[in-house]
């Protein structure tokens, strides 16, 4: 689903317009700058979810990027190695207490 799209998340690209520029292709990764509900689409289609991205041009005042062409990255759980180090971090806030 495109509709819970959020500034900040994070992006990959599953399929490429024409239009969009060389870097928007599939397998890049994209961090959202702005999410557009309801963006008319220009060819005939239905209205969709667009989003904009930082660092990557915009395509122009009435355009964006289909949702439909990006899935959201949702970090996973926390591995070994990460709850390690979000304990000592935890452990070293506390001792400065």
């Amino acid at each position: 689903m495109t509709d819970d799209w959020r500034v900040d998340d994070l992006a990959l690209c599953i399929s490429r317009h024409e239009r969009y520029p060389p870097e928007v292709r599939p397998g890049a990764v994209f961090m959202v700058r702005a999410v557009i509900a309801d963006m008319p689409d220009l060819a005939g289609g239905a209205a969709g979810t667009a989003l904009n991205f930082r660092g990557v041009r915009e395509l122009g005042p009435r355009a964006a990027y289909c949702a439909r062409r990006f899935r959201k990255i949702t970090p996973g759980a926390p591995d070994r190695f990460d709850a390690e180090v979000i304990d000592l971090m935890t452990d070293a806030g506390r001792m400065g207490r």
